[in-house]
């Protein structure tokens, strides 16, 4: 419930290892490519503003520091791999995951356009995207383990979906433009300059992060 206002939903796209063949390929113009699906900058900078805006807002409510801004593009550009491979494969998969296994309700939706007036509509797009990949995912792993999905086995088919999701991406050649931080194997490259290893991340103590580059929330009006 968006009403305790929480980071895991975008924290969840980095849950995953993801080791992938191929990416650090540039595409001028995209952020990541992912067979015929593009994540173009332009729209991973809107996305990115609506993360930063959400992360910071949830972490002041948890009483913990905003994140930088090249955490959030990292957060949102492997993110983006995960649905598109999940889409891809779930296509393949002949599988149907209805909208409202993902979708944020009439009561989310109003919260957010209180709380983030301005950016509500790319808030819900990211909630959305992440909760989408999730449902996904675990479509894909009931279906490749032939088993049917249940409160108790849905992080382990989460897992199992994840899993082949990142063989499609392998098979698709995914690609991911080096300057966000992922190295040739989908991991965080702390030689590159946008973001911090995740070692780097989980060590980091984000009030030395210069003003500028972390992230601003809003305070809730209620």
């Amino acid at each position: 419930m968006l009403r305790r206002l929480s980071s895991r939903p975008l924290l969840a796209a980095v849950a995953g290892a993801f080791v992938l063949a191929g990416c650090g390929g540039v595409h001028p113009g995209d952020a990541v490519v992912v067979g015929d699906e593009r994540l173009s900058m332009s729209k991973l900078d809107a996305l990115a503003d609506a993360g930063c805006a959400y992360l910071a807002t949830a972490a002041a409510s948890q009483g913990s520091e905003a994140p930088s801004q090249g955490a959030v593009r990292q957060i949102l550009v492997t993110q983006e791999l995960q649905l598109a491979g999940s889409r891809l494969l779930s296509e393949e998969l002949d599988l149907d995951v209805p909208r409202s296994r993902w979708a944020l309700g009439a009561e989310d939706l109003e919260q957010l356009e209180t709380m983030f007036r301005g950016r509500a509509d790319d808030v819900q797009e990211i909630l959305e995207r992440d909760f989408e990949s999730q449902a996904l995912r675990t479509a894909i792993g009931a279906d490749v383990t032939g088993t049917a999905v249940t409160q108790e086995n849905t992080e382990q088919l989460l897992q199992s979906g994840t899993e082949a999701v990142v063989e499609e991406l392998r098979r698709v050649d995914a690609t991911v433009d080096p300057r966000f931080g992922l190295d040739a194997e989908g991991q965080p490259d702390p030689g590159l300059s946008l973001s911090a290893s995740r070692e780097q991340l989980a060590q980091e103590d984000p009030a030395t992060v210069p003003a500028n580059q972390r992230c601003r929330g809003v305070e809730s009006s209620e």
